[in-house]
């Protein structure tokens, strides 16, 4: 993992939050992926206590970010987000204990956010 660019979501979700969202899959698959409905992902994507790093992507000629939120040492979920005309919401799934043990365990505890 590289540069975090958690401050420049923010300023982003901040200027675009009056534009809305938009989904990349339907809602029933980010649904039962992140086991949250529509206004709980909105809320918790501009719930920045638990956004702990923020990787910039080049993907399709577009510009994503993944906003990784950990709630605790067995429980975290990523959003992967791009900014068109809304807040375009790609995918959600979620960081198990496994996964957060093995890959961003130790890139989240040497900058003392975990």
């Amino acid at each position: 993992m590289g540069k975090d660019y958690s401050n420049e979501v923010k300023t982003l979700l901040n200027s675009f939050k009056e534009r809305g969202f938009e989904f990349g899959k339907p809602m029933k698959l980010l649904n039962f992926k992140s086991g949250l409905f529509e206004n709980e992902m909105k809320e918790e994507l501009f719930n920045f206590d638990y956004l702990v790093f923020t990787e910039k992507q080049d993907r399709s000629k577009e510009i994503r970010y993944a906003l990784y939120f950990v709630y605790n040492k067995r429980k975290g979920r990523v959003f992967v987000i791009t900014f068109r005309n809304k807040i375009r919401i790609i995918t959600i799934y979620p960081l198990g204990q496994k996964t957060l043990k093995k890959y961003y365990k130790r890139k989240f505890k040497k900058d003392g956010k975990l």
